[in-house]
């Protein structure tokens, strides 16, 4: 999400983010299980949830990148920008998923060719 405003207060930098309401439906059980968490983390129930919805994004996009490099339709180096993150750390992701690591000439030459155009 992207600033709407940024301003400076004794050589510290805020960010105002906008943001957007939602409601959804929830089972008891559910509910319980976040209010247990919330209270051994120390956090209140929304904080716990979008912290576990934001872990939950940053997961599922490196899950697609790696299925996308698994299936050879991306480089590691293509994947790991898709997935927002190093490509040391895609290359970790690929190992704990038990995907091999394949890297020929082509994958470099289109490499290169990212580096040059970023």
């Amino acid at each position: 999400m992207a600033p709407t405003s940024i301003y400076y207060r004794k050589y510290t930098m805020y960010y105002r983010y906008m943001s957007e309401s939602i409601s959804l439906r929830l089972t008891r059980e559910i509910i319980e299980s976040l209010d247990d968490l919330a209270k051994k983390t120390r956090k209140d129930r929304s904080t716990l949830i979008r912290d576990m919805l934001d872990d939950g994004i940053k997961e599922k996009r490196i899950d697609l990148a790696v299925e996308q490099y698994r299936k050879g339709e991306v480089t590691g180096w293509k994947a790991s920008k898709l997935a927002g993150v190093s490509l040391r750390r895609f290359y970790e992701s690929l190992q704990a998923r038990g995907v091999l690591i394949q890297y020929g000439e082509e994958d470099l030459e289109q490499d290169l060719k990212a580096l040059r155009d970023e």
